[in-house]
């Protein structure tokens, strides 16, 4: 079966982490399904396609200071980049020929660019999936984008299944966002999508010190964070070590000023990319970072205790999400940090054992791979199937 997978990415790598986690899952699961990840992240070649999955790259578009989408390397207007990415997503489409289109987060594609693609869908009977994140932004701003007349039509008439990447006890769409009543069947929350706990190394002897882990995601917007924390260690030297991730997205001019601070003071790793951050945070004693899906998924995974420094615009996605998890008991928000209460909420984070994690639904990926199971029925076969033919 093959599956067309459509991650828009004008922002961090959220999606496309998210849209890679979902696409090993259904090769994992289905023997005959062949995945195609459309994305327009500028990290499309960061992460490695496991069998049966291939990415293909659209340009990439970000966007500026003010929240407004620009191109993020071509010289070129947005409205021919669009137009640009409009043809190759049209193109990917009928040469790829998919069974199934899953679209990840924007219900008519950037700037519109997925109409088209979902019009074709419907006409040759291709099955459907939106995939929301567990927070998409404040009540307001969704209504605002899911009232332009293009998304209204596409959420009531262009998607079989709407699959929510997170449970209901922290946020639920059905109640918070303006869904149409016709379309509320046909949603499901699926728990989050997290990639599998990885497997710890066995140390012979426990660290002497305990250790920190500071990610940002992708880095973009990351800058003010990391150099938060370094001003948090700067009040005093810690008696613990940090890592810290900057991103691969982090401003050139903030990472040789992070990279300095950290000779200054010791005891302080730099890494710009690590592709097994799971491994990093099972093996802390602490994390701090920002709010994004992907990031707090992966400490909800681990039990890390944890300090989130949540962004504040364009969006207010993470603010929304990390409040809600601190009111659930899950990590400690901390919106408005100064280096003094960053240093004293991480004195307490490291103070606290480490939190059980079966309070957390965190089998979405397992999840939608069921879905996908019921929507298409018999022209799939699951991988135990297939070995036993």
């Amino acid at each position: 079966m093959r599956i067309l997978l459509y991650s828009h990415d004008s922002y961090g790598l959220g999606h496309l982490r998210r849209s890679m986690t979902l696409a090993q899952a259904l090769v994992q699961e289905l023997a005959s399904a062949s995945v195609l990840v459309v994305t327009g992240s500028p990290c499309a070649t960061h992460f490695a396609p496991p069998p049966g999955v291939e990415v293909v790259k659209l340009p990439s578009i970000t966007k500026d200071d003010a929240g407004v989408l620009v191109p993020r390397t071509l010289r070129a207007h947005l409205d021919d980049v669009l137009a640009l990415r409009r043809a190759l997503l049209g193109e990917a489409f009928r040469a790829f020929a998919p069974e199934l289109l899953v679209v990840d987060h924007r219900i008519v594609g950037l700037g519109e660019e997925l109409t088209g693609v979902l019009e074709a869908a419907r006409r040759s009977d291709v099955a459907t999936i939106l995939g929301l994140r567990d927070v998409i932004d404040s009540p307001e701003a969704v209504a605002r984008e899911w009232s332009q007349p293009a998304a209204r039509k596409a959420l009531r008439s262009s998607y079989d299944r709407i699959c929510i990447y997170g449970w209901p006890t922290l946020f639920d769409h059905r109640r918070e966002y303006p869904l149409p009543a016709e379309v509320v069947p046909r949603v499901e929350f699926t728990g989050l999508v997290v990639r599998n706990p990885p497997r710890l190394r066995i140390r012979p002897l426990p660290p002497s010190r305990m250790s920190v882990l500071v990610t940002v995601g992708g880095g973009q917007d990351g800058g003010s964070s990391i150099e938060r924390y370094m001003s948090a260690l700067e009040l005093d030297p810690p008696d613990w070590d940090s890592r810290i991730l900057l991103g691969p997205l982090l401003c050139r001019d903030v990472a040789r000023r992070v990279r300095r601070r950290a000779r200054m003071l010791g005891g302080v790793a730099v890494h710009e990319f690590k592709s097994d951050v799971p491994r990093l945070l099972a093996e802390s004693d602490a994390v701090v970072a920002m709010a994004g899906y992907n990031t707090t998924a992966e400490i909800l995974q681990s039990g890390t205790p944890a300090v989130l420094l949540p962004r504040l615009a364009p969006r207010r996605e993470q603010l929304i999400r990390a409040q809600r998890l601190g009111r659930l008991g899950l990590v400690q928000p901390l919106p408005h940090a100064t280096a003094e209460t960053l240093r004293g909420a991480l004195e307490t984070a490291l103070a606290r054992p480490r939190r059980p994690v079966s309070s957390v639904p965190l089998d979405g990926a397992a999840r939608f791979v069921q879905v996908v199971k019921e929507l298409m029925g018999a022209s799939i076969t699951p991988i135990k199937e297939a070995a036993s033919a």
